[in-house]
């Protein structure tokens, strides 16, 4: 692990792989569109677990070299922590559906969108595909809202029941078939359809991408999920810091905090005293008892509820219990690198885009991925998705930037040695602490 990034095979230049990324551009539609599980199509075979078998041969068959990095290690890593997870739950391997999971929802979309972004402009489609999404589950949450019954043309319907009254919260199929991954990945997108814009060169693109950006704000209202909101509000800081740096970002903070908590009290409010939260701050009791119950591999993977009858709506809270200090540490240094990574393409000297507009096309989206990060984390300490699949679709996108920079410009040498991997080791380690205090200070007020 002391290279991020290490080629396999050849040393020759990349195989095309056309017909690969074109059934990778299938698979990302499969998963994040989801048109084999609408109503008028119903596919009854396991279309999406084919076209990902399929993809995965391409994959060995014409990728070459093969990537890897100091991530692909680590989601490995992972994999047997959940094994030990297992072992130490007493369950002995009895049901690894729930770990198997993770490799083929996740190590292997990550290994494939990693070896098959080889450009800029590859990267530019599967984010088109990403776009496309948002705009069919906004369409679709916006059926819901004009229905009688709540119900989409996929047959789901926008009222919840489980809180004891009714709520009214827009969702889509599959994967996101809950409000809060919807709104998710709706705020991951924001920044895609920004970068989208900055970059259209017409006015109509642009005036398409603002249309998208203004679709999937209302969208995220819809959802009613408030670690979405949280999450845009976080989006929306990201990119006033960039634009205008921290002293005017600390002064926007002082003054919009008041309204952001006026806002808060009169959606569905973020306090003690509601009865969703006081249910998220008892599950995070929960949590922070199950490590220290289990403090070195946890209860294991999608276990939580086995002890709580809640979800923990943290995924930090939801890692530590479930995978322990080993898995927690782990997936921190996978999310921690994706900022190193992003960080080190943003600094990269200036005077290398004179005559070069590579760098700072890639430079630009490094800063809206950026941003799109930022608001995944920011929404997953409101909900449990700690393994959901289009946020590693997005780590592997910036994983491949970051090859593509590493390789484009060696002379500057981005990779990371052994003293930046203990750096992001420390940080996942205090992370861990600062985590354990600030949920005892919550549940202390």
């Amino acid at each position: 692990m002391s290279e991020p990034m290490k080629r396999f095979g050849k040393n020759s230049e990349h195989a095309n792989s056309s017909f690969g990324f074109f059934l990778l551009c299938v698979y990302a539609a499969l998963v994040l569109i989801r048109p084999h599980e609408w109503p008028a199509v119903n596919i009854e075979f396991s279309i999406l677990r084919t076209i990902l078998i399929a993809t995965f041969i391409a994959y060995l068959i014409g990728v070459r070299p093969k990537t890897w990095n100091a991530q692909c290690t680590i989601m490995v890593l992972m994999f047997f922590s959940m094994l030990l997870s297992e072992v130490r739950a007493f369950r002995y391997f009895s049901d690894l559906s729930i770990v198997l999971d993770w490799i083929y929802s996740n190590i292997i979309p990550f290994l494939l969108f990693l070896g098959f972004l080889i450009s800029i402009r590859r990267q530019r489609v599967i984010l088109f595909i990403s776009i496309a999404a948002c705009l069919v589950m906004v369409q679709h949450a916006y059926v819901q809202i004009n229905s009688p019954t709540g119900e989409g043309w996929a047959e789901t319907v926008i009222y919840r029941y489980d809180t004891g009254k009714e709520m009214i919260q827009v969702r889509y199929i599959g994967i996101f078939n809950d409000p809060n991954d919807m709104g998710m990945f709706l705020v991951m997108n924001v920044p895609i359809a920004a970068y989208f814009m900055v970059t259209a060169k017409g006015m109509l693109m642009r005036l398409a991408s603002f249309g998208t950006l203004c679709l999937m704000l209302v969208g995220v209202y819809w959802t009613g999920s408030r670690g979405s909101l949280v999450g845009l509000m976080a989006v929306f800081f990201s990119f006033f810091y960039i634009r205008y740096g921290k002293i005017k970002s600390i002064i926007l903070a002082g003054i919009t905090l008041p309204a952001v908590l006026v806002l808060m009290g009169t959606s569905r409010a973020i306090s003690k005293d509601d009865d969703s939260a006081l249910q998220r701050l008892t599950a995070w009791y929960e949590g922070i008892q199950m490590l220290k119950h289990r403090p070195l591999f946890g209860f294991g993977k999608g276990r939580f509820l086995e002890y709580h009858p809640k979800v923990a709506h943290n995924s930090y809270v939801t890692m530590m219990a479930e995978l322990g200090t080993v898995g927690y540490v782990l997936w921190m240094m996978f999310v921690i690198l994706i900022f190193f990574m992003l960080i080190r393409i943003i600094k990269m000297p200036q005077e290398k885009e004179s005559g070069d507009d590579r760098l700072k096309q890639e430079r630009t989206l490094s800063i809206y991925l950026m941003v799109s990060i930022i608001g995944y984390c920011t929404t997953a300490f409101f909900i449990s998705r700690s393994f959901i699949m289009f946020f590693y679709i997005f780590a592997a996108m910036v994983a491949a930037a970051f090859f593509r920079v590493n390789s484009t410009y060696p002379q500057f040498d981005l990779s990371f040695k052994g003293k930046d991997l203990f750096k992001v080791f420390l940080l996942s380690v205090m992370s861990l602490i600062a985590l354990y205090f600030l949920i005892t200070v919550l549940l202390s007020i």
